[in-house]
């Protein structure tokens, strides 16, 4: 009877080891553009998806600016640059999105006034939720001398929805 006892609580012990096996990470199976490196931002690791490349619409001259989405602890932030000398940003309120269906979004920077064109907007979830849910048709990106109008496309958009999925599920790696 001993014997049958120890061999029941092998088989429990190996069944349950196969279950804990089986459960995956939801990030390892959808194939994320999520890096990180030991790069510091402000003392803290931080990742990042791929940057998305944004031509201005409301401009003669080729200017451009990238979009890139990151993450710091548990934070996800838009980070926001337009390559193009001396560009100041506005603190308040550097972006203005639009979306297809009508509605205006104002997200406000938390990065400090500066003359190199970045702005760096931690997303709340309500944030998060509107851009999951609707796609931009344009976005306004407000300086202190001149305003700029970028138009995503429906991959930019599709993207930005699929960025925003894996930077949740993605847990940034500690200091070694």
């Amino acid at each position: 009877m001993n014997a049958f006892k120890i061999l029941l609580l092998i088989g429990l012990f190996s069944i349950s080891n196969l279950i804990k096996a089986q459960k995956i990470n939801p990030i390892d199976t959808l194939n994320c553009p999520i890096s990180q490196n030991d790069l510091l931002l402000s003392g803290k690791l931080f990742a990042s998806a791929k940057p998305i490349l944004l031509r201005v619409y409301n401009e003669e001259q080729q200017e451009y600016a990238v979009l890139q989405l990151g993450k710091r602890g548990s934070s996800i932030y838009l980070y926001f640059k337009i390559f193009t000398d001396n560009v100041c940003v506005k603190q308040d309120q550097p972006l203005e999105l639009y979306f297809k269906n009508g509605d205006m979004y104002l997200l406000k920077n938390t990065y400090k006034v500066n003359c190199d064109g970045t702005a760096a907007l931690e997303l709340t979830r309500k944030d998060i939720k509107k851009l999951k849910t609707n796609s931009i048709n344009s976005i306004k990106f407000f300086t202190l001398k001149k305003d700029y109008e970028f138009s995503p496309s429906e991959e930019d958009n599709q993207n930005i929805k699929f960025y925003l999925h894996c930077l949740k599920l993605y847990k940034v790696r500690k200091k070694r």
